[in-house]
């Protein structure tokens, strides 16, 4: 191949001008890869194409551009061929439906020209040079005809079978088995397929394809006559080497539809100083290239949270970007009930139910879109659709900053409830951290859109939208809550510039959002406008790490909330505005140490000595099914142990009177006189001295039942009958209150101090019918092995709860196998036989009096076991 051929560049033609008026030969070279668009696995693709194709041929309207098609004109054996670098497969599906649709068509003068125009010497003017089976293939194709209309063929029973034209052209004589093997004949035979589905019936649309005048399907023709064919020119104008990406084919179908968009909206573009009053679609196409476009460069090469996404390209950022202004579009306005499920938006959200579906995919192109009635050409849905578009623009206009990075809007001592950096990268790498990002991050979208000319009030807003969202304090899991919330939020936009002023107001509802953080926030908004003092009080509270904006016990114990139930303000006089701010301030202090350093890691306190301190005022456990409680001593989020059972859930301002008397508790700790924040530790120690003589006075005297429960579980049907969790049920290994503490406290350190018995253990067991014990065994005297078990009966009629169980460990246990000495000091000790029980059993009153026993016991057998 050689002379370059100097050829205008940008001329709009269509696949027939290449042959009929230029004379030119399509071939594609060695450099392209296969023909993808007929894959299976881009269905999507194909029919998206197909799908415009049908739509421009239907709607008759000359000069539809399909972009450009880059190439280069070299003249061969006086034939000049045309060598596509960009448009390969464009090209070769326009072959493909040409070729159909002349098979189709009546016969005209337009057929006769179409077959001497692409057929030359037997050899097609479209054809490939990576493979000769591909180049045949074409060739084949264009000299001979086939039959369209494809009956069914019938099996052996006289069934219909599918049939198809790739059907048709495998079993035509001409064709060769061996080109099954050709992946660009198997997408061309694939497309073939679907084309046929399509276009089956539409013969008329081959004269419109053959138009000369007015060219229905046309492309810009770029002839690259400066540059030689190599692979260095394929690399400049073939996006780096890659095909198109998922963003430059979405943004050439949206700006396709949103030609089609009627509204009212006057745009003004503003370039170089120089302001234009422009269309829609001119406005986008302008700025998605420009200074939209200077904004997502800056965050190119973002990675997910597992490092899987690194290019350097930001058509992912921007395709996430839309992706989730859509989503919050969508769930704005979709209706669905508390039970239903809504497929689109579980799409939209990226759910783990969708994620199920074998169809997902985190790149949602524009026939996804459409087909999920997002963007829709459907008339009666078309007004919502043209809303998803000018919200889009809006978000995109809000975000831009020259050429520079986000600008964040929130004061710096306001970072702490939303951080719009870190949240607008997330949105771009489509992955949140949590719902509860998601949802600020539409918030503070929507407050920017809502507030373009004045922001002054963004701190107050996203402070407030913090606290009601924290998953602490308002649980959204699911798919239909995120939309509500996005509802909710909208409701209260037109406010968010004076969001204060308004939530303050008696008649405000605020929907969806926990009612305790709701009227926590009217409390707090009448206390920040009162005074800055209160302000920056309040904001250093909710702000400590356990807390995010749940302060209403605070506010509980200092009386705010009982005068603001009564008043429905917070209109005291100067007086007592003193007073009630001193209060605050104490127990604001006090709470801020109690839970310091972020209570739910238990930094540096495995004594439990707050959960101990409270127990002395009372029981404050709750509950999670009728005998299980806890202790709200972990903050795992196992078993919504974090969301249910933990000090935050029990300081909720809940009008539930059981838990408000729960909370009495704690506020009974701060108010101890031994309470010091400055010596914590040792002055909840202090308060643990207390002794209550009921059953929570061996929690309280003894962290380590407390440490064993990893989950804070313990099984409570009475006062006798309590089992310590190991982690959330009995069919985990359990240990039983008494004997653990007994364990724990007398026996355990001084092991060594009960011989004869070598081995000294706690046996914790599984299930309920099962009874937790300390055991000491491995005492042999006069070859008869024994063991010692110590119980605690919980059943409430016997007087005498602590047992011991003297038995043989192996071989037959009956008395007459026991050694006479052996039953000698059993007998006087006063254990008796228990036939239920295969064992000598004695029983006390105390736990004094069973150590008392135990002692003795130990000692007559350590003085016949030595001598």
């Amino acid at each position: 191949m050689s002379n370059n051929i100097n050829t205008q560049s940008g001329e709009r033609l269509s696949f027939y001008k290449l042959y009929k008026e230029k004379g030119y030969r399509i071939l594609i070279p060695i450099i392209q890869r296969d023909y993808a668009q007929g894959r299976k696995s881009k269905e999507e693709v194909r029919n998206t194409f197909l799908d415009a194709l049908y739509n421009y041929l239907e709607e008759n309207k000359p000069n539809r551009d399909l972009d450009f098609v880059y190439g280069s004109l070299e003249v061969e054996n006086n034939i000049t061929n045309f060598i596509p670098l960009d448009g390969q497969q464009r090209l070769t599906t326009l072959f493909l439906l040409h070729w159909y649709l002349y098979q189709i068509s009546e016969e005209s003068n337009n057929t006769v020209l179409f077959k001497e125009t692409l057929l030359k010497d037997e050899k097609s003017m479209f054809t490939y040079e990576t493979r000769s089976s591909s180049s045949e293939f074409c060739d084949a194709i264009m000299s001979n005809d086939i039959n369209t209309f494809l009956e069914p063929d019938k099996d052996s029973e006289g069934n219909s079978l599918n049939n198809s034209i790739s059907k048709t052209i495998k079993n035509s004589s001409w064709f060769y088995l061996s080109w099954k093997y050709d992946p660009t004949i198997q997408s061309m035979l694939t497309m073939l397929d679907a084309i046929h589905i399509r276009f089956n019936n539409k013969q008329v649309f081959f004269d419109r394809l053959l138009d000369l005048d007015n060219p229905i399907i046309t492309f810009l023709f770029l002839n690259l006559k400066e540059f030689k064919l190599t692979d260095d020119l394929y690399i400049k104008m073939n996006s780096r080497g890659k095909p198109l990406t998922s963003f430059e084919n979405f943004k050439a179908k949206f700006e396709q539809y949103i030609e089609t968009i009627k509204q009212d909206k006057i745009f003004n573009l503003d370039f170089n100083n120089v302001k234009k009053e422009v269309s829609l679609n001119e406005y986008f196409s302008f700025n998605i290239d420009t200074k939209w476009a200077n904004l997502f460069w800056h965050y190119r090469t973002l990675q997910n949270r597992t490092n899987s996404k690194i290019d350097d390209s930001y058509d992912d950022e921007l395709m996430n970007f839309i992706r989730v202004i859509f989503t919050y579009r969508y769930a704005s306005i979709v209706n669905i009930t508390s039970k239903d499920k809504d497929d689109t938006l579980e799409y939209l959200l990226g759910t783990n139910l969708a994620r199920k579906n074998k169809e997902y995919s985190d790149v949602i192109s524009f026939h996804k879109y459409d087909e999920l009635k997002v963007l829709t050409q459907d008339e009666k849905q078309k007004k919502q659709a043209t809303d998803y578009t000018l919200y889009l623009i809006d978000a995109f206009d809000v975000f831009v900053n020259g050429n520079k990075k986000l600008e964040i809007f929130l004061s710096d001592d306001y970072k702490f409830y939303f951080d719009a950096n870190k949240a607008f990268e997330n949105a771009l790498k489509h992955d949140f951290e949590s719902n509860h990002e998601r949802i600020c991050f539409y918030a503070y979208t929507g407050f920017l859109i809502t507030n373009k000319d004045d922001r002054t009030g963004i701190d107050q807003w996203m402070r407030i939208i913090h606290n009601l969202t924290h998953p602490d304090n308002t649980i959204i899991d699911n798919a239909n809550i995120v939309s509500n919330a996005i509802k909710s939020i909208e409701e209260l936009l037109p406010f968010s510039n004076n969001i204060l002023e308004h939530i303050k107001k008696d008649e405000t509802s605020i929907s969806l959002f926990s009612s305790w953080q709701t009227l926590e926030e009217k409390i707090k908004a009448h206390l920040i406008i009162k005074d800055d003092k209160w302000k920056n009080k309040i904001e250093v509270t909710e702000k400590h790490g356990y807390f995010n904006g749940q302060i209403g016990f605070i506010l509980e114990f200092a009386g705010i909330l009982d005068y603001y139930k009564t008043h429905n303000n917070c209109n005291w006089n100067d007086h007592e505005d003193e007073k009630y701010f001193d209060i605050f301030c104490d127990y604001s202090e006090k709470a801020i140490n109690v839970f310091k350093n972020s209570y739910e890691n238990r930094v540096n306190d495995e004594d439990f000595v707050f959960e101990r301190a409270v127990l002395t005022k009372g029981n404050y456990l709750t509950t999670a099914s009728r005998h299980r409680k806890n202790l709200l001593s972990t903050n795992l989020t196992k078993n919504n142990i974090k969301r249910d059972h933990s000090w935050k859930r029990l300081l909720r301002i809940t009008g539930d009177k059981v838990w408000e008397e729960k909370r009495t508790f704690v506020k009974q700790v701060f108010d101890d006189n031994r309470f010091d924040i400055n010596d914590l530790k040792d002055s909840l120690n202090s308060i643990c001295s207390d002794v209550t003589n009921t059953w929570r006075d061996y929690f309280i005297s003894c962290p380590d039942l407390i440490k064993h429960c990893n989950q804070g579980f313990i099984r409570f049907e009475n006062k006798n009958n309590i089992l310590l969790y190991k982690e959330s049920q009995s069919n985990h290994l359990h240990r039983e209150l008494y004997t653990y503490h007994l364990w724990k406290t007398l026996i355990e350190s001084k092991k060594e101090s009960y011989l004869p018995f070598k081995n000294i253990y706690y046996s914790k067991v599984k299930g309920i019918e099962n009874e937790p014990c300390i055991v000491m065994s491995n005492f042999s005297f006069n070859e008869i092995n024994y063991k010692l078990a110590i119980y605690y009966n919980n059943d409430d009629s016997l007087p005498m709860p602590y047992e011991i169980k003297f038995y043989k460990s192996s071989g037959e246990n009956i008395p007459k196998e026991y050694d006479t000495e052996i039953i000698h000091i059993l007998d006087s000790l006063d254990y008796k036989w228990e036939n239920d029980y295969n064992g000598y059993f004695t029983t006390y009153d105390t736990k004094e009096d069973l150590m008392n026993s135990l002692e003795i016991t130990i000692n007559k057998l350590n003085d016949i076991s030595s001598k």
